[in-house]
């Protein structure tokens, strides 16, 4: 009888340790299958858990989950290695723009001068104006601006001349950009104050306005009447006036006198339109 107890405790010791053994191989074996994946995450598209299997490279895996990695892309691991269990892979998603972009340097002042001979007060200036054409290029990293960099910057001045028209204490009243005017070129000549060839006794324009300096004499065709406007190496001037001879590209330049007049006389001018107004 003892003897049976005896067997029976020592079959009874045996079968736990063959239960704590099986029960150990099946937790394991659990653990072991728990990590059997890695664990892929694309930046902002999606994430992966993907099986890993033993001498299979990241590019294989990423290849059987049908995942696409750019030229460009960051991958956190080797991607022609094995992974190990339990890993995680970032995959960056890389984008390079090229993108233009432009600015204006406000214009500065190189010169400038007064006038007040014809009609009214007026400046004229030159100036110069800087233009830079920039082109970058940005970085992206899962749609979000890395950096960015400057590939080739260009700059440009550009020149041109303005008319300011100012009130008598100086204030400027008008601006003319006459880069951007309508030029004609005309053939001038000259009248003043009592001139026996000009219209009526040459002391009153065509308009009603007494004859001097600055107004000029113009075919309504090509320059409207009531037209003010710039006359290279004259000035400021106010189409005032017609003539019989004053058709085409003419025009009859108000001077002070006689002597004035001999120095215009079929000269070449550029006329530069400034806008139609009901006064000079």
């Amino acid at each position: 009888m003892m003897k049976n107890n005896i067997l029976f405790q020592i079959a009874a010791k045996l079968f736990s340790i063959i239960l704590f053994v099986y029960l150990l191989a099946r937790a394991l074996a659990l653990f072991s299958a728990a990590g059997m994946f890695v664990y892929i995450d694309i930046g902002d598209e999606a994430s992966y858990m993907s099986p890993v299997y033993k001498n299979v490279s990241l590019k294989r895996i990423l290849d059987l989950n049908e995942i696409i990695i750019g030229a460009q892309d960051i991958v956190s691991q080797n991607i022609n290695e094995p992974l190990k269990p339990f890993s995680n892979v970032e995959v960056t998603r890389v984008r390079r723009e090229k993108r233009k972009e432009s600015r204006s340097v406000p214009y500065r002042v190189i010169w400038s001068r007064q006038y007040d001979s014809n009609l009214r007060k007026v400046e004229l200036q030159k100036v110069v104006e800087k233009h830079i054409a920039i082109e970058v290029l940005e970085t992206f990293h899962n749609s979000v601006l890395h950096y960015s960099a400057v590939l080739n910057e260009r700059s440009i001045a550009v020149e041109y001349y303005r008319l300011l028209l100012l009130s008598p204490d100086n204030k400027v009243e008008k601006i003319y950009d006459l880069s951007k005017a309508k030029r004609i070129n005309m053939i001038a000549t000259a009248y003043y104050p009592g001139d026996p060839l000009a219209w009526g006794d040459g002391t009153i324009t065509f308009l009603g306005h007494r004859m001097q300096r600055g107004i000029v004499a113009v075919d309504p065709s090509v320059i409207p009447l009531r037209t003010r406007v710039f006359v290279s190496g004259y000035g400021y001037g106010y189409a005032g006036d017609t003539g019989n001879a004053i058709k085409g590209n003419r025009i009859d330049l108000g001077v002070n006198n006689a002597e004035e007049e001999k120095s215009w006389m079929f000269r070449e001018v550029t006329v530069y339109i400034l806008e139609p107004s009901n006064t000079w």
